[in-house]
């Protein structure tokens, strides 16, 4: 456990490099929450626009609150970010399946859910920064 935790938290960056990262943190966690509320009281809806199972559709909408709020305070960030980058991970391929191109500036596209793949990776691989609840609780003292 003692070498997970070293390699998900090996560093809690202060400075520019953590108000950047909070920030990331709170835009793309503020994102999901609201993404995740939406239609979560509509659920075979969701899962009817998007061709998935209702379970799948409630794992996305709970996975995206969740994440979103973790991302906000920064508890468990490199999980949350990863939870985050699947779900979309999920919506790029489908909206990919469905013939929607990188950019349409006149309709849908899936550049807005390739963007969140890659700042939940981004989220995850560099880690919450100083101005979490992570690193209060796993950063190492001096």
């Amino acid at each position: 456990m003692q070498t997970l935790l070293a390699v998900a938290y090996d560093s809690f960056p202060a400075g520019r490099a953590g108000v950047a990262l909070l920030a990331l943190r709170l835009f793309v966690g503020v994102a999901f929450v609201l993404h995740g509320l939406g239609r979560i009281g509509d659920l075979p809806g969701f899962a009817a626009m998007y061709g998935i199972s209702r379970g799948q559709s409630l794992a996305a909408k709970l996975t995206q609150i969740i994440g979103g709020v973790f991302l906000i305070i920064g508890f468990l960030t490199p999980v949350a970010g990863l939870g985050i980058a699947a779900t979309m991970v999920v919506a790029t391929l489908i909206l990919r399946h469905k013939g929607e191109r990188f950019i349409n500036p006149t309709g849908h596209c899936w550049e807005n859910s390739a963007f969140y793949v890659l700042a939940g990776v981004v989220i995850a691989l560099l880690g919450p920064g100083r101005f979490s609840i992570d690193a209060l609780l796993f950063a190492t003292r001096p």
